[in-house]
């Protein structure tokens, strides 16, 4: 199921920059316009049969179609084996990793991520709230569990979001520049209505520590250029997905630190 989704996945990322329905036309090749039939268009399995190639031009296709559906289904599979035992909390959690892959690769071609997701993300978020089971072994709120699983959404959306909007203005003070878009901005607000407060916080700590990280290697290797734009979308991607299936791990370092400061 998750190559499958992984091949829509290529249709989105594809398309939607280019303002192009997802819906219609049919599969195509993008250099000479022939159709695909749907013997050619099975995940990963067509790209090793025609050698990568378009079977009527010959021309060259991306092997950025295999990588997605492969790791597409990689992170489906994993996603399954955390939450295998809550039904709701998978389909919810494989939903935002489908969309968390295709912001990250739109991010990475165009810097840019679609509203369209941003926005779903967040009400998904929010609705799918009440039957989050992840969210609620994480809330911070006591009460009425369903209430206070949605004050928990709710709560790590603002949260999440205030703190990279000062980051933002932050940035933008210190640089005479734009420093983060309104895209990451809108971004982690969604991620925070999945995971929480807590969570969305452990979020934003991984994004910063892996583009830090990422821009240095850059620096070493000589390929980094002053004030080059990051596509900070993926490391919020990769921080929720990190969170979301190691929580454990970040949870005790959290109680840890908690009862440093006591």
């Amino acid at each position: 199921m998750g190559l499958g989704f992984g091949s829509f996945a290529n249709v989105c990322i594809y398309r939607i920059p280019r303002g192009e329905s997802i819906v219609e036309p049919a599969s195509h090749c993008p250099k000479c316009g022939k159709q695909i039939k749907w013997y050619d268009n099975i995940p990963l399995i067509s790209y090793a049969f025609l050698g990568g190639k378009c079977r009527y031009c010959k021309g060259r296709i991306s092997l950025q179609y295999p990588l997605i559906e492969l790791l597409t289904g990689f992170l489906f599979l994993i996603t399954y084996y955390k939450f295998q035992a809550a039904p709701f909390t998978l389909l919810i959690f494989l939903l935002l990793v489908l969309c968390l892959l295709v912001v990250s690769a739109i991010d990475l071609q165009t810097y840019t991520i679609p509203d369209k997701f941003t926005y779903l993300l967040i009400l998904l978020g929010l609705f799918s709230s009440p039957f989050n089971s992840f969210l609620g072994e994480y809330s911070l709120i006591i009460g009425s569990k369903k209430l206070s699983l949605v004050l928990s959404s709710f709560q790590g959306l603002l949260v999440g979001g205030a703190i990279l909007y000062l980051i933002a203005l932050l940035g933008q003070r210190m640089f005479k520049r734009e420093a983060m878009g309104g895209g990451d901005i809108k971004l982690v607000s969604g991620v925070g209505a999945f995971l929480g407060v807590v969570n969305v916080v452990w979020v934003i700590f991984l994004a910063s520590l892996l583009g830090v990280a990422t821009g240095g290697l850059l620096a070493i290797a000589g390929k980094y250029r002053r004030f080059q734009p990051i596509p900070f979308g993926i490391y919020i991607s990769l921080g929720a997905i990190l969170v979301f299936l190691f929580q454990p791990g970040f949870n005790r370092i959290y109680l840890n630190l908690i009862s440093i400061c006591r």
